[in-house]
């Protein structure tokens, strides 16, 4: 089974750093909820799932977060983060007074990457918020000697659809070879509640948006399509525009994972 696979490495990688379990940040959403359930079955009691509610956050978030944690029995700590992130925000005010010739950016997309920004008036804020929520994983993660676990998948990973040093900013990533439909597959071996696995995937940054329409096109057919794009196959049976969306979303999210190094020769 890919749920055994899957913790026999965990508990493999978390070994080799010398740590005792995970912690994982519970956002309500399916693939947190699979990765409590696979952290509970590798470490036990050694698991431990953070709830950090911030600014814009949905009250149903929580209620999903509690019920996963409830159905793998895996221990919780609430970090409202709110008051954090409002004392950020007051900071970074201070640059509005700021008596320097530079304009804000205009942006039509998220930061390095093709999706679409959609009424979004300050992307730097909303992407602040995972950082800060990984902030608080770590911070944890050190205090007692756990690791941080991504959650993180192969669709959200060749879109470029999350927060560079925020959502991507785990110690391992047990997802990200899983498109979107693995995922779900896994959820229902790992026995998570089948009233998450059927919520739209959503960021949770803004408060209602989806990962579909953020991104423009099913998870179903992004797989297809790149699977189609990367085996050689034809692509007669896809819509050309959605074609054309997934090559441009791929190419504008390659080079979001790695950090360009200078070679001194």
């Amino acid at each position: 089974m890919l749920s055994d696979k899957i913790s026999n490495w965990m508990q493999q990688k978390v070994k080799e750093r010398d740590a005792k379990g995970a912690v994982v940040g519970l956002s309500g959403g399916v693939d947190s909820a699979v990765i409590a359930g696979l952290i509970k079955k590798a470490f036990g009691d050694n698991s431990l799932g953070l709830l950090l509610p911030c600014d814009g956050s949905i009250s149903k978030d929580d209620k999903y977060a509690k019920m996963t944690a409830e159905k793998f029995e895996i221990d919780t700590v609430k970090l409202n983060l709110e008051k954090v992130y409002k004392s950020y925000m007051d900071v970074f005010s201070k640059l509005n007074d700021l008596e320097l010739e530079i304009e804000e950016a205009d942006r039509n997309e998220w930061p390095q990457t093709g999706v679409k920004a959609k009424d979004v008036d300050n992307h730097a804020a909303h992407n602040m918020k995972p950082r800060l929520r990984m902030i608080a994983l770590h911070y944890v993660a050190e205090k007692y000697n756990y690791v941080v676990m991504g959650t993180s998948n192969k669709s959200e990973i060749i879109t470029g659809y999350y927060t560079n040093n925020g959502d991507n900013a785990t110690d391992l990533r047990p997802l990200g070879d899983l498109f979107k439909s693995e995922v779900w597959n896994l959820a229902r071996e790992v026995g998570v509640p089948e009233e998450i696995i059927e919520r739209p995937p959503s960021g949770g940054l803004r408060g209602g948006e989806t990962d579909e329409e953020d991104i423009g096109i099913s998870y179903d057919k992004l797989e297809k399509i790149y699977k189609a794009l990367n085996g050689g196959k034809k692509l007669n049976e896809f819509d050309n525009k959605e074609v054309n969306l997934v090559k441009y979303l791929v190419s504008e999210a390659k080079n979001k994972e790695d950090i360009p190094v200078f070679t001194n020769k």
